[in-house]
C-alpha cells in the first residue's frame, strides 16, 4: 500500500451542478509520472478529524498537478469535497490501478463511459493531445443529457487536433441533433441508450481496443449490446465505477 502523503488544494472547479473538479499540489513525483486510468485515495479533514481514504480516478495527464473530478452522490462527495478551499490540506496515496494499461500501444481504440466514469478516458485523452499521439480512438459518452457532459468543450478541442471521435449518447435528450454542426464532423450524438446499432453506425473496426467506464448496471447494458454485436466482452477492459456514497 502506498504511503499517504501531504498535500494541498490549489483550487476546486465546480464543473456543472453535481461535478467537482480538484486539484491538488503532492509532495510526491508519483503522482507526476502515474499512468492514465490510474486513481489515488483522499482524505481531508473533517469534523475535527481525519476521514476515511475515499478512491478518485485521476483525470489529468501525467506532469499535471493531481488532480480528480468527483460527482457528487453523498455527504462526502457533495458537501465536504465541494466546501474545501484554497490551501485546505489533505493527504493522498498512490497512484494505484492499471485500467488502460498500455492504452498508449494500441493503435484503434474506442471508450465507451458512463457519466462521470469519463475521468479515466479524460486523462488518457488529455495524455494523447500533449504528446500528439496517433492513435485512433472513439469516445462513446452515455448521459441524461448534454448538460451533464461537463467536459465536451474540451473534448470537442481535443478533437479538432486528433484522431479523436466523440459520440454523446443521450437518453433524456429529445432533440440531441440541435447540438450537432456541419463544421464538426468528430462530434456525433446519438439519442436513447447505448446500443448495438449505435456500434453499426460508427465502429467499422471489431478488431479495436475495447474499454469501459461506469456504473454496474449500465456496463452490464453496454457488455450485453457489445456480446450481441459481436465483441468479446471478455476481451473488454472494464473499470468498475462504484462508490458507496459516503
Amino acid at each position: 500500500m502506498s504511503a499517504e502523503k501531504n498535500a494541498k488544494i490549489i483550487r476546486t472547479v465546480k464543473e456543472n451542478e453535481n461535478t467537482t473538479t480538484v486539484v491538488l499540489d503532492v509532495e510526491d513525483d508519483r503522482f507526476s509520472n502515474f499512468a492514465p486510468g490510474q486513481f489515488a485515495t483522499l482524505r481531508v479533514m473533517d469534523n475535527g478529524t481525519w476521514s476515511k481514504p475515499h478512491p478518485f480516478t485521476i483525470s489529468g495527464a501525467p506532469g499535471d498537478k493531481l488532480q480528480m473530478t468527483i460527482k457528487g452522490n453523498g455527504r462526502f462527495t457533495s458537501e465536504v469535497i465541494p466546501a474545501l478551499d484554497s490551501g485546505a490540506q489533505v493527504q493522498c496515496a498512490g497512484p494505484f490501478g492499471a485500467f488502460c494499461k498500455d492504452i498508449s500501444l494500441k493503435e484503434e481504440i474506442v471508450m465507451i463511459a458512463g457519466g462521470v466514469g469519463i475521468t479515466p478516458f479524460l486523462s488518457v485523452l488529455r495524455h494523447f493531445a500533449r504528446t500528439d499521439a496517433s492513435n485512433a480512438c472513439i469516445l462513446f459518452w452515455c448521459n441524461k443529457t448534454f448538460a451533464d457532459a461537463f467536459a465536451a468543450a474540451e473534448l470537442e478541442e481535443i478533437a479538432s487536433r486528433t484522431n479523436l471521435t466523440i459520440i454523446h449518447v443521450l437518453s433524456r435528450e429529445t432533440k440531441p441533433d440541435l447540438y450537432y454542426e456541419d463544421d464538426k464532423p468528430h462530434i456525433r450524438f446519438e439519442q436513447g441508450r447505448f446500443s448495438r446499432d449505435m456500434l453499426a453506425r460508427h465502429i467499422h473496426s471489431p478488431s479495436a481496443s475495447f474499454y469501459l467506464c461506469g456504473p454496474s448496471g449500465m456496463q452490464e447494458t453496454v457488455l450485453s449490446e457489445l456480446s450481441a454485436y459481436g465483441i468479446d466482452s471478455a476481451a473488454v477492459d472494464k473499470e468498475a465505477f462504484v462508490y458507496n456514497g459516503a
